[in-house]
């Protein structure tokens, strides 16, 4: 079931990919949130220079593992948009 945390959480991963759109990047916003619900990193698309590891999810992925513990990622929610 969808809480209505989830929905707020999608919510803002839909204002990062609109701020893609804006930059002239493809549509796409992530959110990293702890157990707790807080927001510890959120980012948007950052490929339109043409280096495709820039996606929100790869970045969201290389700063869980430089600043968390194993047990708090594995406690932790990402949300993304899609196109």
């Amino acid at each position: 079931m969808i809480s209505e945390t989830d929905i707020k959480h999608l919510k803002r991963c839909i204002e990062l990919a609109k701020t893609a759109l804006e930059k002239g990047d493809q549509p796409f916003g992530s959110v990293l949130v702890s157990k707790n619900g807080e927001v510890l990193f959120e980012d948007h698309n950052h490929i339109a220079d043409g280096d495709y590891t820039q996606h929100p999810e790869f970045n969201i992925a290389r700063w869980a593992g430089q600043n968390m513990t194993e047990a708090d990622r594995a406690d932790a929610t990402v949300y993304t948009s899609g196109e």
